[in-house]
């Protein structure tokens, strides 16, 4: 039986679980269920993405500094019960975080009955003694009491949820769906800077420029690749730190032969450049770019990363996996791949087992006892 259905994130901005809930939400529209997507905001590329048998909903808050306040968030909290209320929607799907703790307060707020489905996208944070981890755990406890099952994104984060206290059969590990082919539109400047630098082998990365993310440790990493090889690094993405790294490729001698391109909405042309695709995250939930990077028949090398990393690349078998802030082994596994890159096609059928049909699946698979 077709269900009504509601996909929560805060925005439509340009990070994974975004992009993770329009696909999702796209999935199950097709599949004949009356789908809305609510949003507090719906500015960012992902909003590209949704399919127009979605129902948008956005609350329109502005957003300041990547979130929304203490006066937006309770507006936010009080315009998402009040829709609640009104739609009565037969299952209600959240992430991340912190929007989970929303919904299960709106949930309650609306007096809905709806089944409700959090899903937790990153690795658990370090545990303190501090006044906020205090908090966080009471919150967490709140979300757990109104969850009918909780979505994990990897084995590691459903292991983090079972630490923290919830239930394993509570728990249901349902990877992120790879992002369909979006094609090339063009045009790329950065492409004729790209081919300026040279023609040796390309290195990239995709991903916001924050902290989490560590591009610093791949900045040093790249400095001790021999130069006389012509490697190039192309670095996508916007973020806070995007003025430091490029600092930092100034200070370490390699700002010739690595490109800033800023945000580019479709990945397939970031792939498509790319000789080896570089994660160097100090945490990741899952770690959606590198099944992108692999459906794109591009080699994979990765920190070791909690959680999503391993899971994907099988134990180190579909890539290298290397310590979390070791430059030096990171760039021995960039060479090591470069010299001896995996097969395209075994990349692509890995891919393949995180297609957006299997994880759909898995989706409807929780409305059954709905």
């Amino acid at each position: 039986m077709n269900k009504r259905i509601v996909f929560h994130v805060p925005t439509l901005g340009g990070g994974g679980a975004e992009r993770v809930f329009v696909l999702m939400a796209n999935e199950m529209a097709a599949r004949g269920h009356a789908v809305t997507l609510l949003v507090w905001s719906a500015k960012g590329p992902n909003a590209e993405l949704c399919d127009p048998r979605v129902r948008l909903i956005s609350l329109d808050l502005p957003v300041v500094e990547g979130g929304f306040g203490k006066a937006g968030t309770l507006k936010g909290l009080a315009r998402s019960a009040a829709f609640l209320r009104r739609e009565q929607p037969d299952v209600v799907f959240s992430g991340p975080s912190f929007a989970n703790l929303i919904m299960a307060l709106a949930l309650a707020a609306g007096a809905s009955r709806a089944a409700f489905f959090p899903s937790f996208h990153a690795a658990a944070s370090l545990v303190s003694n501090s006044i906020g981890s205090r908090i966080a755990t009471a919150a967490f406890s709140l979300v757990v009491r109104r969850a009918t099952r909780l979505i994990a994104v990897s084995e590691g984060v459903g292991r983090d949820l079972f630490e923290r206290g919830a239930k394993k059969e509570r728990i249901t590990v349902i990877h992120n769906p790879l992002t369909p082919s979006s094609g090339m539109s063009g045009p790329y400047p950065w492409r004729e800077t790209l081919a300026a630098m040279g023609g040796g082998p390309v290195i990239i990365t995709l991903g916001r420029l924050i902290p989490l993310k560590d591009h610093r440790t791949l900045l040093k990493a790249f400095s001790r690749l021999d130069p006389v090889r012509g490697y190039r690094l192309v670095v996508f993405g916007d973020g806070p730190l995007k003025d430091s790294l490029v600092a930092e490729a100034e200070r370490l001698g390699i700002a010739e032969r690595t490109l800033f391109p800023g945000y580019v909405k479709e990945p397939d042309a970031c792939y498509a450049c790319a000789d080896l695709f570089v994660l160097s995250s100090v945490s990741e939930g899952f770690g959606n770019v590198l099944v992108e990077a692999m459906a794109a028949g591009v080699p994979v090398v990765s920190t070791d990363a909690p959680h999503g990393p391993r899971e994907i690349l099988a134990d180190g078998r579909f890539g290298a996996l290397v310590p979390v802030g070791d430059a030096a082994a990171l760039a021995a596994a960039i060479e090591e791949t470069l010299a001896r890159p995996p097969a395209a096609d075994e990349l692509r059928a890995r891919a393949a087992d995180f297609s957006i049909d299997i994880v759909g699946d898995r989706y409807e698979a929780l409305l059954k006892d709905v």
